[in-house]
């Protein structure tokens, strides 16, 4: 049985709106929490000729624990991985197919049309929304986008793991099991899964890092960080910067629409 949850909330007199479920948030913190360990356990060792590197892989466990961390680590990830993907897709065959099946209308062109409305697949509107994010920083326009519940960067961020891992997760295990693969592989199968583990590692965490912290903690209006993925809630002021089309549409559900702000209200942020 499903959890319902408040789509508006208050507290100290500040309306925070509903993103995400402990369901997903807990998943979240999954995905994160393998990650980090991965990194930390993972890059000490590609680099062990650096001087940084032996300190945090002894912190670790050194050579005696670390590589077993690191694999129960790329267990967990790969793990979630199938377990998100399979929730997806019983979710989907569930509500949609299930519904195509009842109304008589079960056609692959009605499965395909279903599966290009979900949630977090790019649509026209993102790509509308990608360029008007561009033309707003050039100064074409003094309007910033209004995107819907989820925009192109959080359906970008979603999808990174689907190119990520069908790459890390086959190339990490040939590595594990590496006497047993080189048996029966020539060498130049397990140069290329060096290869592709560890560059893909790297471009995976530059990414994490770099891109995904900065939208979701390090900028101005998030520092020092986000709480959405802890308290499942946005704040009004971060809905109508992150989300504006969806604030009116939840405004105008729940009964409020004279009280909208316009999109450029405030820049405050408010702390749950």
């Amino acid at each position: 049985m499903s959890v319902k949850y408040d789509p508006i909330v208050y507290k100290d007199g500040v309306r925070y709106f509903h993103r995400f479920s402990i369901h997903q948030r807990i998943q979240h913190v999954v995905l994160f929490s393998s990650v980090l360990v991965l990194a930390i356990t993972g890059f000490p060792l590609r680099h062990a000729s650096e001087p940084w590197a032996r300190p945090i892989y002894e912190l670790v466990g050194g050579h005696q624990y670390a590589p077993m961390i690191h694999r129960i680590a790329g267990s967990v990830l790969l793990a979630l991985f199938i377990y998100h993907t399979i929730y997806w897709m019983v979710l989907f065959y569930r509500n949609d197919i299930g519904k195509l099946r009842r109304e008589n209308n079960l056609t692959l062109r009605n499965v395909g049309k279903a599966f290009l409305t979900q949630e977090m697949v790019p649509n026209k509107k993102d790509l509308r929304d990608v360029i008007h994010s561009w033309k707003y920083l050039l100064y074409f326009t003094n309007r910033p986008p209004r995107y819907d519940r989820m925009s192109w960067r959080e359906k970008f961020d979603y999808f990174a793991p689907y190119w990520g891992i069908p790459v890390l997760g086959p190339a990490g295990v040939i590595l594990w099991w590496h006497n047993e693969v080189s048996h029966a592989a020539p060498g130049i199968v397990m140069n290329a899964a060096y290869i592709m583990h560890t560059d893909e590692a790297l471009l995976a965490i530059l990414f994490i890092f770099f891109v995904h912290w900065y939208n979701v903690h390090y900028a101005p209006e998030k520092f020092p960080a986000a709480r959405v993925w802890l308290t499942g809630y946005l704040s009004e002021a971060e809905m109508i910067h992150e989300h504006y089309n969806d604030y009116v549409k939840v405004m105008i559900e729940a009964g409020l629409e004279n009280e909208i702000k316009p999109q450029h209200f405030g820049g405050e942020k408010y702390e749950w």
